[in-house]
């Protein structure tokens, strides 16, 4: 399989990422989320106006690829001395491939290497869903740890409990 990830920087690529969020959203969550929740969430996080004002806000998404199809999308922030890891969806299609470890090492390669200045970046930090029992799984086996708990109040009487998980950046 050849892996390869492409930065989003056109309104296709963002339409794209819109498209995959609404199949995943739609498929993936809806034994975790209410219906009426993954809507509210698509709108607030996921459309095309969001996506739009995250990119301006500093977030930077990438289009992962298997074998040269689409196969999911990744977003991430860098602050200090951490990158929070915002989004890492693949399709279901793509799912245990691999595709996961692919993309946090490419993404560590950039940290390491301080491609981009970010030398001060040490470890890798996400929240997910303390319901999605399978993201949990395959993020402590790529080696995340639990080291929070937190409830984040996301607006229209909605909630998402979740851990937060840090791995440490592997610097050679």
């Amino acid at each position: 399989m050849k892996f390869d990830v492409m930065p989003v920087a056109t309104e296709k690529q963002i339409v794209e990422i819109e498209e995959a969020a609404n199949h995943v959203w739609h498929n993936y969550y809806r034994d975790i989320f209410s219906t009426q929740q993954i809507e509210y969430m698509l709108k607030k996080y996921h459309s095309k106006e969001a996506l739009k004002k995250q990119i301006e806000d500093g977030y930077i998404y990438y289009m992962l690829f298997s074998d040269g199809n689409f196969a999911g999308y990744m977003c991430y922030k860098v602050y200090h001395d951490h990158v929070f890891i915002s989004r890492l969806y693949i399709k279901a299609e793509y799912r245990r491939q691999g595709l996961a470890r692919k993309t946090l090492e490419r993404m560590e390669k950039v940290f390491v290497n301080d491609e981009h200045g970010f030398g001060n970046v040490k470890k890798m930090r996400l929240n997910v869903e303390r319901n999605n029992h399978f993201a949990i799984n395959v993020y402590e086996r790529l080696g995340f740890k639990k080291t929070n708990s937190v409830d984040n109040d996301i607006g229209s009487g909605f909630v998402c409990k979740e851990y937060v998980m840090e791995r440490k950046i592997k610097k050679n």
